[in-house]
């Protein structure tokens, strides 16, 4: 007799509003002019769309994490911090992106002091998912002290 398998269900929605810490946009650094948005700033991101961007509100906490593999330059970890400035819109080239405002901190905080102290942080344990990633409230708690803010 032939072993059947189980079909797999939708995975469930991670995140919430109620356990919704900060939207973490990773930046990939051979994409994106890691210098000329020092410059000049952040004031959007694009997002996928689905259930996540759905959730993305004004005021909501957004990190911008740079990536890249260990001993990479630029560093891998967040390089900045600000908010949502509204929901998700379409961009005049039409994709999707969540607008923000973020500034730079003075030190980016690297991936070798996130995460052994986050371990379970999606953008640690799944580097490669599409955006946006984020951190749950206590995450969020303990990112914003090794941040400083």
């Amino acid at each position: 007799m032939a072993a059947t398998r189980k079909s797999a269900s939708a995975p469930a929605q991670r995140i919430t509003a109620d356990n919704l810490g900060a939207w973490v946009v990773k930046c990939n650094p051979a994409i994106s002019n890691l210098p000329e948005l020092i410059a000049g700033g952040v004031r959007s991101w694009c997002v996928r769309e689905g259930y996540r961007s759905r959730l993305i509100e004004a005021g909501q906490p957004v990190l911008l994490w740079v990536t890249g593999a260990t001993g990479a330059r630029p560093q891998a970890g967040i390089w900045a911090a600000g908010r949502t400035t509204g929901p998700v819109e379409y961009s005049e080239h039409g994709k999707l992106v969540m607008p923000v405002t973020m500034d730079f901190l003075s030190t980016p905080v690297p991936r070798e002091e996130i995460a052994p102290r986050l371990p379970e942080l999606e953008v640690v344990r799944q580097p490669f998912m599409s955006n946006p990633s984020f951190a749950t409230t206590t995450q969020y708690a303990v990112l914003a002290d090794l941040c400083g803010f």
